[in-house]
């Protein structure tokens, strides 16, 4: 079919273009921004969505289906009236955060693709009631999950990785209700160990801070014991420089003595001459 052929939504919004053999997607499209509320792309060629797919911010429906769409763009997280999004039987390894802002989601249809991780950002989807996973590569479910629950009502990742039933049996691949319960569990494990490396954080806080004042208090200890070195030293000078001076006295005191026996021995001398 001629890429230029006419085409618009009807009167609903709706916009048909399934089987069109699209590679990419037409620029006129985007100028259906105001109108265009359901968009059909299902069985196309598409390898991308382009960035420019937010300028169509009033979808409600979005099914990009059976394409060779390998990623999903930043930008999809701009389509915050989506509600119902099909993008099965691509092949798409990664979602983008962005789903996060999705908050009108209810259905994410993403089965039958190559996707290795779902992002913790999915949880932001607060009104999601439906999410299809299977025939995928998923290895493990991300815990922000259990932040749905009472609001998602269908899941489903029946096979996918086979390291995803190390964690969650095969047989309740598609029970919401026992995945969920799995999901509490491990992340209430993991609120433990969480717990454990916190504390562990503290202890090795508290080790580094008693550590440094024991390494101060060496060097103080270190500090008064040249002190007192220097002390002892100071007190041996002192204790020297007093026995010097005490031997001084004695001295002085002895030759006082001398010479006042001298004079007295001199004076009788000089008074027998006379």
């Amino acid at each position: 079919m001629d890429e230029n052929e006419d085409y618009q939504p009807d009167s609903s919004g709706h916009l048909d273009l399934k089987y069109r053999g699209w590679i990419t997607l037409q620029p006129n499209l985007y100028s259906f921004a105001p109108c265009l509320f359901y968009l059909d792309l299902s069985f196309n060629s598409l390898q991308t969505l382009p960035d420019e797919i937010s300028y169509l911010n009033l979808l409600q429906e979005f099914n990009c289906s059976c394409n060779n769409i390998q990623y999903l763009p930043e930008s999809i997280g701009s389509l915050e009236c989506l509600r119902v999004f099909k993008a099965n039987g691509n092949k798409i390894t990664t979602i983008p955060s962005s789903i996060g802002r999705c908050k009108s989601l209810e259905e994410f249809v993403v089965s039958e693709n190559n996707l290795i991780a779902l992002p913790h950002d999915i949880a932001g989807c607060t009104a999601l009631q439906s999410l299809l996973l299977q025939n995928n590569n998923l290895p493990r479910l991300p815990l922000s999950l259990t932040s749905l629950s009472g609001i998602l009502r269908e899941l489903d990742v029946t096979n996918n990785n086979s390291q995803l039933a190390v964690t969650l049996p095969e047989k309740i691949h598609n029970d919401i209700n026992s995945i969920m319960w799995i999901l509490m569990l491990q992340q209430e494990e993991l609120g433990g160990i969480e717990s454990i490396k916190q504390e562990v954080k503290i202890l090795q806080h508290d080790v580094f801070y008693v550590e440094g004042e024991l390494s101060d208090s060496l060097k103080r200890v270190t500090m008064l014991e040249r002190k007192k070195l220097r002390l002892e030293e100071d007190m041996k000078a002192v204790e020297y420089f007093l026995k010097v001076r005490s031997h001084g006295r004695r001295f002085w005191e002895l030759i006082w003595i001398l010479w006042q026996k001298g004079k007295r021995a001199f004076s009788l001398r000089l008074r027998d001459r006379l």
